[in-house]
């Protein structure tokens, strides 16, 4: 199910139960899209989400961690002066569409009341959030500023007067007639006729109806049967989420205690993975172009590396014309010989301006040269790939590291000199853990390293050499320690699923782990951060899995 009217309707109805009557504490804007309003409600702090982003517009209570911007945006300056401390009075919801209204209440510096109204809009790439005065209708401020040149529908700049989005002039659904749903309706004509009904919605009440199942039964339970869930369509693999049981059109995987968390869960991955490409998106195209270089060196250094191969029949020549040499005329341009070693015979081109004796050296000459060109070569293209692996796996460690380990992965890539150090920032925190804990269900400790150099030091140094490490076989991903000398068979299967999560194999199943003993491990001299070679390894096939890894996470 998309982030539709009808989830819409029914995120509205828990956003009122458990935010309505709460007091504004804090606002913050962590990306440039989204915004988190800090709401005490019944004696609790919750996180209210309201997100712009082009691919995942949506307002939802989150339990995720963020941190605070050192500078805060224009827009968030705009909303601390106006509604710190308001009280929210409602949300509301725009018919059946995709449009959510917070009615607030806040005093200003003499201690009158005024009223506010922030709008988030969750329409895709124009999606938008706002803060309206309701005495003028004016915008305050928006997160999105539009200039006219590219609106010419509706003002989208601070001091415009709020409209809204244009109507569609469809029904909503909550307020039509039993009649108005034909059994002869196709999830097309749902769609067209009724307002805020997305994809997935549309082909369950085009079941529905054609069952003559109740309609009014299933917009009920967006009201009082919600039961927020995971599930994947009839015949697709694809994970969806909805508000309440599409029982004729999926099969349910999971089930959540509320919206906010089943949000949560569903965009863990996609969100994050889109706020760390925020983050590292020059320090990521700095990375792209070195690979790009690279892999173009390599393919110059193999061609290269090929051409070697006549260097035994340049050997052979020089051996031929030194042997036959009062055969060979002065001037001559080529001569056939017969070659000694297989009575084959053998036409070799002469510099008509070189003597015999001189061709013969002359073919030499480029005998050993190539030979000698081969170590460096080769040395060079070991250098080459052994960058080009460790590269791919920053550029991996990416899609499966946390926020806050950007940090981490950014100041390893400053030692490692391929981004210079940024002059007059702060100074990083240093951890004074490295790794992230972990304890399997028997109680054995397991620690993951969650970039290269955390790696070399879990490995190399803090583990004890009868411990036994994990990791994805052929593919980045993290070092894993399991902290005991006699693992059980349950904790060596956990430590391979935590090796598999943390790697850029997360998303597949029958992942390949390789454990052994850190003692079998050794990392040779000049090698890049997180490289290690080992020998005498076990592989084990592990499935992936979020909801144990998080289970085992040590709090």
């Amino acid at each position: 199910m998309s982030f539709d009217g009808m989830f819409t309707h029914a995120m509205v109805n828990e956003l009122n139960n458990t935010l309505k009557g709460g007091r504004i504490a804090k606002i913050q804007q962590p990306f440039a899209n989204e915004l988190i309003l800090t709401i005490r409600s019944n004696r609790k702090n919750q996180q209210l989400l309201l997100s712009a982003h082009p691919n995942y517009a949506r307002i939802q209570i989150t339990d995720q961690p963020f941190e605070n911007p050192a500078k805060p945006s224009t827009f968030v300056m705009s909303l601390r002066k106006y509604i710190t401390s308001a009280i929210v009075q409602d949300f509301r919801q725009l018919n059946n569409d995709r449009v959510v209204s917070i009615d607030l209440s806040a005093k200003n510096e003499l201690g009158d009341i005024h009223s506010y109204t922030m709008t988030i809009e969750i329409m895709s790439r124009h999606s938008n959030i706002f803060l309206i005065n309701n005495e003028t209708g004016k915008i305050i401020d928006l997160i999105k500023r539009v200039s006219p040149e590219n609106n010419s529908f509706r003002g989208l700049l601070p001091g415009d007067t709020y409209q809204l989005p244009p109507s569609q002039n469809k029904l909503d659904p909550f307020k039509a007639n039993s009649s108005d749903f034909d059994s002869s309706l196709s999830a097309s004509d749902i769609r067209d006729k009724f307002e805020g009904i997305g994809l997935d919605t549309s082909k369950e009440l085009e079941s529905i109806l054609s069952s003559n199942g109740d309609v009014k039964e299933f917009f009920n339970k967006f009201d009082d049967v919600i039961s927020p869930n995971t599930a994947k369509q009839n015949g697709k693999k694809k994970l969806g989420f909805f508000a309440v049981e599409f029982s004729q059109t999926t099969n349910i995987v999971g089930y959540y205690p509320t919206l906010g968390q089943l949000l949560d869960n569903y965009y863990l991955d996609r969100a994050r993975i889109d706020r760390i490409e925020q983050q590292t998106k020059n320090v990521t195209h700095r990375l792209n172009i070195i690979l790009k270089k690279d892999r173009s060196k390599i393919k110059k250094l193999n061609k290269q590396l090929e051409q070697t191969k006549i260097m035994d029949q340049y050997n052979l020549y020089g051996e031929l014309l030194t042997t036959y040499m009062s055969q060979i005329k002065r001037g001559a341009k080529s001569i056939t010989l017969t070659n000694y070693y297989n009575n084959e015979e053998v036409a070799i081109k002469l510099n008509p301006e070189y003597s015999p004796s001189e061709n013969a050296q002359s073919y030499y000459k480029k005998y050993r040269k190539l030979q000698n060109s081969i170590p460096h070569i080769q040395e060079q293209l070991d250098i080459t790939n052994s960058e080009v692996n460790y590269l791919e796996s920053v550029l991996a460690s990416l899609d499966y590291v946390d926020i806050e380990d950007v940090d981490g992965i950014i100041e390893e890539l400053e030692e490692s000199g391929y981004i210079k150090k940024k002059k007059k920032q702060k100074r990083r925190k240093k951890k004074k853990t490295v790794g992230e804990r972990f304890e399997t269900s028997t109680g054995v400790p397991v620690v993951v390293g969650k970039n290269n150099i955390e790696n070399d030091k879990l490995t190399m140094k803090l583990a004890q050499k009868n411990h036994y490490w994990f990791h994805v076989k052929d593919i980045p991903g993290s070092h894993v320690i399991l902290e005991t000398s006699q693992p059980d068979d349950q904790s060596i299967l956990e430590a391979a699923m935590i090796a598999a999560y943390y790697s850029k194999a997360r998303e597949s199943s029958k992942v390949p782990v390789d454990y052994l003993q850190v003692r079998n491990i050794r990392k040779p001299n000049g090698a890049k951060p997180g490289f290690v070679i080992f020998e005498g390894q076990t592989t084990i096939l592990v499935d992936p899995d979020r909801e144990l890894v998080e289970k085992l996470r040590v709090k």
